[in-house]
């Protein structure tokens, strides 16, 4: 494993954004938990990402794309390697050929709130069922994110990856393999954006669906507090949050971390959770899962780092 040193020497004459060393994770993460990286890199375009990822694996040191980091866990021990923070990628664009599609692209960093209000704004509809989801627009495409009976793989266009060979390429829909909250991509590729196709649609309507879809979340979902959104993945016919509700977890503790009262699939920092009181939780709804109702339970949240 890579120390801060090593790093630190691979990474000094690279072209890249603000380079945080030892840096803690928890003043990162949604769940506000997590050990401290090798480094942190705030990656601001293609360029930057091509030329930092180069020198990481010259080097053989690990490293991690990330989006804001909203469904991530780093363990306590922290990740002996460089995440790279995606975020400045954030360009979106839109487009229209007459008679033809109707297309926004963006960059991996982008915010799938901004993406959204596009698509209010020139009145495009499809992608309403990802208001109010927090992540960006890598993570959602590389998690097959979805809500509402409806996924990413709906919307999609075409997807555009830095491959194995640091080679900037183009996945169009027909090629691309979607599995329920995974898509299915070559190996050690990166998601550097996503191209979706909409329609035409009334903007009343969509500003009336995206406003039940809002308020619904702030019932529903504990957003008072820090959280990394869903736990785990619902299984064929049974919802894992009503799951652990029926074993009587709802509100359940280890140290800071909760189950939260409000949706059962949610756990929270009270705010004063460690990565491990969140991950003895998810142990314990596990454990209970498979002896009481006989059903592993996969997380949809990653968890990275050591222990």
């Amino acid at each position: 494993m890579a120390s801060k040193n090593e790093i630190k020497k691979t990474l000094e004459n690279v072209i890249a954004g603000k380079i945080l060393y030892d840096e803690p994770m928890s003043h990162h993460t949604s769940l506000a938990v997590g050990g401290k990286a090798g480094a942190l890199v705030f990656i601001k375009s293609e360029d930057q990402l091509i030329a930092v990822v180069k020198r990481l694996k010259e080097k053989k040191i690990n490293f991690l794309p990330v989006g804001n980091l909203t469904n991530i866990i780093v363990r306590d021990g922290g990740y002996r390697g460089a995440i790279l923070l995606m975020t400045g990628m954030k360009k979106i664009s839109y487009e229209y050929t007459p008679g033809r599609d109707y297309l926004i692209s963006a960059q991996a960093g982008a915010a799938l709130v901004k993406v959204v209000s596009l698509s209010v704004s020139d009145a495009l509809t499809g992608l309403e069922f990802c208001a109010g989801i927090p992540g960006t627009v890598g993570g959602a495409v590389c998690m097959n994110a979805g809500a509402y009976g409806k996924e990413m793989k709906d919307v999609i266009n075409a997807i555009f990856l830095l491959d194995a060979e640091g080679e900037i390429k183009t996945m169009n829909r027909e090629a691309i393999s979607f599995s329920y909250r995974k898509t299915l991509l070559p190996p050690d590729t990166i998601i550097l954006g996503a191209q979706f196709k909409l329609k035409k649609g009334e903007r009343t309507k969509i500003k009336k669906k995206i406003n039940e879809i809002l308020q619904w979340r702030q019932k529903k979902h504990p957003l008072e507090f820090p959280n990394a959104g869903s736990i785990f993945k619902n299984l064929p016919m049974q919802i894992a949050g009503k799951l652990i509700e029926d074993m009587g977890m709802k509100g359940m503790s280890v140290g800071g971390a909760q189950i939260s009262p409000k949706h059962a699939n949610f756990i929270v920092n009270r705010g004063s959770a460690t990565a491990s009181d969140v991950l003895e939780l998810i142990a314990l709804i596990q454990s209970k899962a498979e002896k009481e109702k006989g059903v592993k339970l996969e997380t949809e949240v990653v968890i990275v780092g050591e222990d």
